[in-house]
């Protein structure tokens, strides 16, 4: 897998995560948590339907970042 484009949705849902944990905390920054959230579900998008991927390891990490992208979601629903 292109160590960029997995990097690079690493990087959207660590920043979805931490925006969704600071609305919890503050109850404010709705807006900003709902715009990293869909950020991070696009770059995971593009990563999904990249033709290049489809290794087992790549399906793995693919899956591995589509778990943490739900629960980041869910989460964020629950606060919401």
């Amino acid at each position: 897998m292109p160590l960029n484009h997995f990097e690079h949705v690493t990087e959207q849902l660590a920043q979805a995560k931490q925006a969704v944990e600071r609305m919890q905390e503050n109850q404010t920054g709705f807006a900003e948590a709902q715009q990293h959230v869909k950020i991070a579900e696009e770059a995971l998008n593009e990563l999904i339907h990249d033709p290049d991927l489809n290794s087992k390891t790549d399906q793995k990490e693919i899956q591995r970042a589509s778990d943490l992208l739900r629960l980041i979601v869910e989460t964020y629903q629950a606060s919401n």
